[in-house]
């Protein structure tokens, strides 16, 4: 591993494995739980790496003489990934964790030959042998910044960058623009995409663009200090999207949500305690164990429309407001949920169009 970093917290004597008659693991009450965690990227202080992290950092606050927690970070390519997963099973950690998608197909593979330990993947598809998944509803923190955006746009013009067209890109933009629409009807979005998860350089270059174009207020997917400094520099509002820049850029983003993976890691970890774990899909928003927590707003934000937020999160939280709930029209003006019906979690994670008012389009 020459050019994987690898970090060990809360040394603790190895567990010896205990098959049970179904050939899944069980963890002694004497035992300390070995738990592997493969980041494909460097853990930082922000973004996508930094969130996961605080996941297992929240695991091991949770059970400090229970779980012994091995990471490891910068394991990008997928052959690596599949050698270092699969070197984690050999020596005893019990329960895996993948970090992103783009190890879903790898575990999916991997999971059934390995059953001395079980397997959890953020951002997976679908729950499989011996693998669950968790995903965050990513577009009900994504409706509520909207609103904030709604209100506070002075140009009717907001701006949106792309990183990939995935549904989880696509039904973030489109609840953004929803939640904006829905107190400020006349709204647009303009959509520029950069094709990169992550490209500095795209990214400044993107929001130029949309600021050229009208744009007052930028979000995106994904959503980085960077995207918020350009903004900051064009004197434009910016909205953290999927986490909360407000250190970098602290008088000018608008509103923000973070992500919250602690509890998909401690229900998996209590679970191989407990000896009843299985392979389940977990899709959640907002609210008590969701995987999405509101954060900061700019004091710039009116007292209405803070209180309009609350509502509008209560309501979210509590089933009364659905974001794709109808009617909605997507952008040729084709009826794509009807009034009194809305969208089903399968119809919104296979999203591929824009609803009406985005200006831009979904590069096939």
């Amino acid at each position: 591993m020459t050019d994987h970093t690898r970090r060990r917290l809360l040394g603790g004597i190895a567990a010896a494995s205990l098959w049970s008659g179904m050939g899944f693991p069980v963890v002694r009450a004497q035992e300390t739980l070995k738990v592997g965690v493969i980041h494909m990227g460097a853990i930082s202080n922000t973004g996508w790496e930094y969130y996961q992290a605080e996941a297992w950092r929240a695991l091991q606050a949770k059970y400090p003489n229970q779980v012994e927690v091995t990471v490891l970070e910068n394991v990008a390519d997928i052959q690596s990934v599949e050698r270092q997963f699969r070197q984690l099973a050999v020596q005893g950690h019990k329960l895996l964790f993948g970090t992103t998608f783009s190890q879903y197909a790898s575990l999916r593979k991997l999971a059934p030959q390995l059953p001395q330990s079980h397997f959890e993947c953020c951002a997976g598809i679908e729950a499989g042998r011996n693998l669950g998944v968790f995903e965050a509803r990513h577009y009900e923190g994504a409706y509520l910044t909207g609103i904030a955006a709604g209100r506070m746009t002075k140009s009717g013009v907001l701006g949106w960058v792309g990183a990939f067209p995935v549904p989880q890109v696509i039904y973030s933009l489109n609840a953004f623009l929803l939640g904006a629409q829905s107190v400020n009807p006349d709204v647009v979005l303009k959509l520029v995409w950069v094709n990169a998860w992550v490209d500095p350089a795209k990214e400044r270059d993107a929001v130029s663009t949309l600021v050229s174009q009208g744009a007052d207020v930028i979000s995106g997917s994904p959503n980085t200090p960077v995207q918020s400094e350009a903004a900051r520099s064009a004197g434009v509002w910016s909205i953290g999207n999927t986490g909360d820049f407000s250190e970098f850029v602290q008088e000018t983003q608008l509103a923000s949500f973070e992500l919250d993976w602690s509890p998909a890691h401690i229900e998996a970890t209590q679970a191989v305690l407990d000896g009843n774990w299985e392979p389940v899909g977990r899709w959640r928003g907002i609210g008590d164990g969701g995987f999405i927590r509101m954060a900061t707003r700019s004091p710039a934000l009116p007292a209405s429309v803070n209180t309009e937020l609350d509502a509008a999160e209560a309501a979210i939280i509590a089933g009364e407001l659905k974001p794709f709930a109808g009617p909605i029209r997507d952008q040729s003006g084709k009826e794509r949920v009807a009034p009194g019906t809305e969208l089903s979690d399968g119809d919104i994670n296979s999203m591929t169009w824009l609803v009406e008012g985005v200006q831009g389009r979904v590069p096939t």
